[in-house]
């Protein structure tokens, strides 16, 4: 049910399918913490307790949200277990089944590829789907926008690269092709924040590497830039680049003062709460969301919630940096970098139904319980 609700992510033509496995996987999860609670003890502790503390802060800042009252306070409480049993169910039963992560990546990016293909190729036979004035690519199902579709695609992006770097023959032959589809819709979707993550976390894959040699590792980030070179000339000199910077900061900067502001004046240390209304007006325009995890948790949380998140991340980081590079460790770091430098300027609730958050960000927290428990050095990718 874990793999299905990735799967249903990518591939899923509504928010209803999938939703589903996530209950299941939820509901499954209850027995067995309950009959095998000694398989908690097996994943790394320091980080389990910041992702509980965290959701629960979430939960308990719904009390005091816009329209506070108990009905939403469980509700948010039902995200947060659906939350937990993703990724906490993740890194238990990769854990006690090795083979199960590997088979979940290689699901990930699949769907991904499956995805992402059907949207460039609808992207270039409906020429006149344009939902907004922007011609960018509009990714299927629950990846609703082109940012949201970039996000996601991404991330799929930053463990296919692993995925071909820890293979050989045609089996790295298929993951470059996949990562070649990827990166093309990435590309369509003309969002500019994922290609500062991959930048850092496609790179860091192959530096990070150690089954690769010294040789094949200049090799490829020689390929990997000279590409990216050649790809920037070429879009710049067909006109692309004018259509994406005309959008120049899309008024991050703004937003962000207008965060800080309201904030402050509101519930400097407590934030106005997890359920409350997210949209920003600035001038004439109105704003869906703060574009940043880390200020929609500062609007959210105030101070306490912002510095739980940094908590739980700079912990992940100390923690995987401790553990010996092995593949695991290369993947979890990799998309941990991804989530956490894109999401600086994209984003918003962090507690949610599954969503983008729960594939850009979480799983990499998940990939990071794995990568720093007892039984990590038996599972392989």
């Amino acid at each position: 049910m874990l793999a299905l609700s990735i799967v249903t992510y990518y591939l899923a033509a509504n928010g209803k399918i999938n939703n589903f496995p996530t209950y299941f996987a939820a509901i499954a999860f209850i027995p067995f913490i309950i009959i095998r609670p000694g398989y908690l003890l097996s994943l790394g502790r320091p980080i389990i307790p910041l992702i509980a503390v965290f959701l629960f802060y979430l939960v308990l800042s719904s009390s005091w949200s816009d329209n506070a009252s108990p009905p939403l306070v469980a509700k948010y409480f039902g995200y947060a277990f659906l939350l937990m049993a993703f990724v906490v169910g993740i890194g238990v039963i990769s854990n006690q089944y090795p083979d199960f992560l590997k088979w979940l990546m290689v699901l990930t990016v699949l769907s991904a590829t499956i995805s992402c293909c059907y949207s460039i190729f609808l992207y270039f036979s409906l020429p006149d789907y344009h939902p907004l004035i922007e011609e960018r690519l509009y990714a299927l199902g629950r990846l609703r926008n082109p940012v949201i579709g970039a996000l996601s695609y991404g991330v799929a992006a930053t463990i296919c690269t692993n995925l071909a770097l820890v293979h050989k023959s045609w089996m790295r032959f298929l993951w470059s092709v996949c990562l070649v589809i990827l990166l093309l819709g990435i590309l369509f979707t003309e969002t500019r924040s994922v290609w500062v993550g991959l930048i850092i976390s496609i790179p860091a894959c192959v530096i990070l590497q150690r089954e690769v040699t010294h040789r094949e590792k200049c090799l490829m980030l020689g390929t990997f830039f000279l590409v990216l070179f050649v790809t920037v000339i070429t879009t710049w000199l067909m006109g692309y680049w004018d259509e994406v910077l005309h959008r120049a900061l899309s008024f991050r900067p703004e937003i962000w003062m207008k965060v800080m502001q309201d904030t402050a004046q509101e519930n400097l240390f407590f934030g106005k709460g997890i359920a409350s209304s997210s949209r920003l007006l600035i001038g004439d325009i109105s704003h869906h969301h703060p574009h940043s995890i880390y200020f929609s948790t500062f609007y959210y949380g105030g101070l306490a919630g912002v510095l739980l998140l940094v908590s739980l991340i700079t912990v992940c980081f100390k923690e995987v940096m401790k553990q010996d590079f092995t593949p695991l460790v290369v993947l979890a770091l990799s998309t941990l970098l991804y989530a956490s430098i894109t999401l600086m300027i994209d984003g918003n609730r962090l507690l949610e139904k599954i969503d983008f958050h729960w594939l850009v960000f979480w799983l990499p927290v998940a990939l990071c319980l794995v990568a720093t428990g007892k039984e990590s050095s038996d599972i392989n990718l």
